[in-house]
């Protein structure tokens, strides 16, 4: 399976075999050891990393495993670092105050032009195939006098974080559609301002993305182009990664959380349901949004080619100087 990088192929050092405890006697009740003033077989000790998380859909099957222990059987306990944005994320990936966290793609790409010492090391979340739902759309106002995309020219689209994965995605769209994107003015709104100020006309549409599709289609707004579907059909929209020194100290670590995540991708796709229920326990999304919210795609695949794509549409709408050399982002494991 490649995930990894020529440039830092350096020898794997320090690797920290997970701690087991002092193996006892097969006996049932292991009486004879307690009487002879032995202790008793300690259980196998589990590794403790954080992962550094934004609540969102996007991160329910790294709950899922953790609910269904397909960590623990890796011989880690997973603890979700809770950040308000994922800007904060990578950085503290690379200081080493978190293992692992979880990152939008575009945002990895920047980081390796700059040559942040990040590898990705599994897939986290696709756009769907479906072209008319998806888990992020263009969005106008009911009573908007934008009838269709061609419309859009000369207008304000407000974006959550401007020069970053919703601007490229907005903009593919946009002009693959004909639209002259030089044309546009984005602006950065946070999400759940957005339907706020559409139905204020501050705005004249909005990049959504869900649980505010399903909010704003409640209120009657419309959706005119699902963004990432437009841009390429499931296409890779944020991963996991971790740091090259933690991925050079402790490969094992990295590799059992690896094989529970890939199971987890797995039974969060096997089980929507369950998803939905573990979405509900660590956001604040009603449970009437909740039953109607688009899941993203689920798989472990990375869809590399999708990446590459974004990493071309990033020099190509400004977004960096360089193209990202994806085959250094992506760790071989």
């Amino acid at each position: 399976m490649k995930f990894g990088s020529p440039r830092r192929a350096v020898a794997l050092a320090g690797i920290m075999a997970l701690l087991v405890g002092a193996c006892g006697d097969d006996d049932d009740d292991g009486g004879d050891a307690e009487a002879e003033g032995e202790a008793p077989a300690e259980a196998e000790e589990l590794t403790t990393i954080e992962v550094g998380v934004v609540p969102v859909v996007d991160v329910a099957p790294l709950y899922l495993g953790i609910e269904q222990g397909f960590f623990e059987e890796e011989g880690l306990d997973v603890q979700p670092a809770i950040a308000q944005g994922g800007a904060a994320i990578i950085p503290a990936v690379v200081q080493g105050d978190q293992e692992i966290g979880f990152s939008n793609i575009v945002s990895l790409l920047i980081g390796e032009t700059e040559d942040l010492p990040v590898q990705i090391i599994s897939q986290g979340i696709q756009a769907t195939d479906d072209p008319d739902n998806d888990t992020a759309a263009v969005a106008v106002a009911a009573d908007s006098d934008v009838q269709d995309v061609s419309d859009l020219e000369g207008k304000t689209i407000a974006i959550n974080t401007l020069r970053n994965i919703s601007e490229l995605t907005v903009t593919a769209a946009l002009e693959g559609e004909g639209v002259d994107v030089s044309t546009i003015d984005f602006v950065e709104v946070p999400l759940p301002d957005m339907v706020g100020q559409l139905e204020a006309g501050q705005i004249d549409a909005a990049g959504l993305v869900e649980p505010f599709i399903t909010t704003g289609e409640a209120a009657g707004h419309r959706m005119l182009i699902y963004d990432r579907v437009a841009t390429e059909p499931e296409m890779t929209i944020a991963t996991y990664f971790t740091s090259d020194e933690f991925l050079e100290s402790d490969p094992q670590v990295v590799d059992g959380f690896v094989r529970a995540m890939h199971r987890s991708l797995e039974y969060a796709t096997e089980n929507p349901d369950e998803a939905r229920q573990a979405i509900g326990e660590y956001t604040e999304i009603p449970p009437d949004v909740l039953e109607e919210v688009v899941l993203p795609l689920w798989q472990t695949d990375l869809n590399e080619d999708s990446i590459e794509l974004v990493a071309e549409l990033m020099v190509t709408y400004g977004i960096t100087e360089d193209e990202a050399d994806v085959d250094e982002l992506i760790a071989e494991l």
